[in-house]
């Protein structure tokens, strides 16, 4: 104990004193350093395994991405009105009766054939000349002296396994756009054979009777192009399969209320 109180060498005491205050200060330095690493040191490395962890940006995205437009489902309704274009898209059976929408169910369920869609029950194709109408429009109704309903068929004989197609026309005359209610139960489209027996109408198993108005321009046209399944259909949407229509010359009439009706004939050739 005295040699650390009274240092014990060739040289003055203070030299010794000086040294070992060098020492001590030294050591505490590195001490503090070691506090200072253990304590601020950890605290970086959690903060950066953290930033790592998200990126800085909060939670991640998930890896599996949405569904994209082009992979939605399918919107339509099957034998319905597409509910787009207001039901303008022509004529024709529901599901139920064997009818359906193009894009939707077959002509071949239920008891009925049918067209394949719009407000009539079926269309092959777009409505051209006038837009689907918002059930509270007051455009006014197409008046019956100045619109003219037209009905053709794309062939006169169609042979086994066509479908017949049809074009329904409404042309109006007059000097104001006006509007044609084209839903199931408001234009009715019916095909009779030679005896003048029924084999298809659009209203045997209409899926609802809501209207469908369709824009006819003043001094133009609306244009729809329908297609029928060649099978029969039964009032009440029967529950038995379809019957083939068979070969003969069919009577087409298109009825438009409030208008005149319009008719067309065509074939169903012989196997």
């Amino acid at each position: 104990m005295g040699s650390l109180r009274n240092p014990i060498g060739p040289l003055p005491s203070s030299i010794y004193w000086r040294r070992r205050a060098v020492a001590l200060s030294i050591l505490a330095a590195l001490v503090l350093l070691a506090v200072w690493a253990l304590t601020f040191g950890g605290d970086e490395s959690d903060e950066a395994g953290h930033e790592s962890g998200n990126g800085g940006r909060g939670p991640s995205d998930p890896i599996t991405p949405g569904p994209s437009n082009s992979e939605s489902g399918d919107d339509e309704r099957p034998g319905g009105r597409d509910e787009g274009d207001g039901g303008a898209d022509s004529a024709g059976g529901d599901g139920g009766s064997g009818g359906g929408d193009s894009e939707g169910s077959g002509g071949s369920g239920g008891s009925g054939g049918g067209t394949s869609g719009g407000a009539l029950g079926g269309s092959s194709g777009s409505v051209t000349g006038g837009g689907a109408m918002p059930a509270g429009s007051d455009l006014p109704v197409c008046d019956p002296g100045s619109t003219e309903v037209e009905l053709s068929s794309a062939e006169n004989e169609y042979a086994p396994g066509d479908e017949p197609e049809f074009t329904l026309t409404v042309r109006n005359d007059g000097g104001e756009d006006c509007r044609i209610d084209l839903g199931r139960t408001a234009t009715v489209l019916k095909i009779s054979d030679s005896e003048d027996n029924k084999v298809w109408s659009s209203d045997d198993c209409p899926p609802n009777g809501g209207s469908a108005y369709v824009q006819v321009p003043a001094g133009g046209k609306t244009v729809q192009e329908l297609s029928w399944d060649r099978k029969e259909s039964k009032p009440g949407c029967g529950k038995e399969p379809a019957d083939p229509a068979g070969a003969d010359t069919y009577l087409v009439e298109a009825s438009v209320r409030g208008l005149s009706a319009a008719q067309t004939s065509f074939v169903l050739a012989k196997d």
